[in-house]
């Protein structure tokens, strides 16, 4: 049961993280807080490496044999990110703005 919890968890933070990412993008939106250069195909293509990533979690989590204690792991994984998010999608964790002037005014 703990892989289960742990891989359940994991598929939850990595589908998650990954929505935004692939939403963002896909609607030409390329201000997302990811380590890549700002592209919406960047951000379309990280997106869904995350979906693929929580897919194969949730696969090899095995959730029929202890349904409840999986479920609650990923929405707990997915509520973790979530927050995560809450807090940096717009405060430009990797830099990038401060990268940008200091090249621009170099």
């Amino acid at each position: 049961m703990p892989a289960t919890l742990l891989l359940a968890s994991a598929a939850g933070f990595w589908a998650g993280n990954g929505l935004p990412y692939y939403t963002a993008g896909s609607t030409g939106d390329s201000t997302s807080p990811g380590p890549f250069r700002p592209s919406a195909s960047a951000d379309v293509v990280c997106g869904w490496v995350m979906l693929v990533v929580g897919a194969v979690c949730w696969h090899y989590a095995h959730t029929a044999a202890h349904p409840l204690p999986a479920y609650t792991a990923a929405a707990l994984g997915v509520l973790s990110v979530g927050l995560i998010h809450a807090r940096l999608w717009r405060a430009d964790p990797w830099k990038r703005a401060r990268k940008a002037q200091s090249a621009s005014s170099g």
